[in-house]
């Protein structure tokens, strides 16, 4: 491993440690929607001289999963009543696919993990029931957080006039 690669896998393993929300951000533009969508989940930002995809990824995911994590704690206190784990990961999967810019709908098959044998019988189907609970309710929170901005690049016209159609 040459020093570039050496340096550039140090500044991504301290980035990811640090990956996650965020305090508000004072001097925001943009009024509070704006500032409560882009404050409460902020990826951290990862020193690089171009634009590298791997990285990005890794990046996008460990901050949606951490955001995740947080948003669900918040969600626990305001429910005050006990949240299985399967809830839990099915909330966190839906800030992770938010994050990586998946449509903010439930996938139609659950996570392979809900394929035994055990969670296809009468027993496991709760839990199957209860994942696809956490994740609407991730969806419900996290479109409404600043992770769902994480895949959009911002489109400015140069010298044109905005077309008002």
């Amino acid at each position: 491993m040459d020093r570039n690669s050496a340096l550039s896998v140090l500044m991504l393993g301290c980035c990811l440690a640090a990956a996650g929300c965020t305090l508000p951000s004072r001097g925001m533009s943009g009024g509070p929607i704006l500032a409560r969508r882009c404050s409460d989940c902020t990826p951290p930002w990862v020193p690089a001289f171009k634009y590298c995809s791997f990285i990005d990824d890794l990046v996008v995911c460990e901050t949606g999963k951490n955001c995740g994590i947080k948003a669900l704690a918040r969600y626990r206190r305001q429910c005050r009543t006990h949240l299985s784990s399967d809830f839990g990961a099915g909330f966190i999967q839906a800030y992770i696919d938010l994050a990586s810019g998946r449509g903010p709908l439930p996938p139609s098959v659950p996570p392979s993990r809900y394929w035994t044998a055990y969670y296809r019988s009468c027993a496991g189907q709760p839990k199957v029931d209860e994942w696809y609970a956490g994740y609407q309710a991730g969806l419900d929170e996290g479109s409404q957080s600043g992770v769902s901005q994480f895949r959009r690049i911002e489109v400015r016209t140069a010298g044109c006039e905005p077309y008002r159609g």
